[in-house]
């Protein structure tokens, strides 16, 4: 199987979000260790966060979370994730 991407959603009170965002950070450099391709956090309109990250493939995601989803804290729900197939991809990397 090809490459995989994850679109997660979560919803994050504003006194939380700075927290939120440093534990997102932390979060996608320890997957990338794990074999993760990285991850980039966007907010819609409606002020959700949403993350698309992309992987080797399903099963090299499920080992690096050992089974379970992305977890919850004190002014943060998740709201769930969209699973897909990677087609063709035109992504570059990040200008810095």
């Amino acid at each position: 199987m090809g490459e995989f991407a994850v679109i997660y959603r979560w919803r994050v009170e504003p006194e939380a979000e700075a927290a939120f965002r440093k534990r997102w950070h932390e979060g996608t450099e320890r997957l990338k260790e794990l074999g993760g391709l990285g991850s980039c956090l966007c907010r819609e309109a409606d002020s959700t966060f949403l993350a698309f990250a992309r992987w080797p493939s399903e099963e090299t995601r499920a080992a690096a979370f050992g089974g379970s989803a992305p977890s919850e804290w004190p002014g943060v729900t998740y709201l769930g994730e969209t699973k897909l197939l990677v087609e063709d991809d035109l992504l570059i990397g990040p200008r810095r």
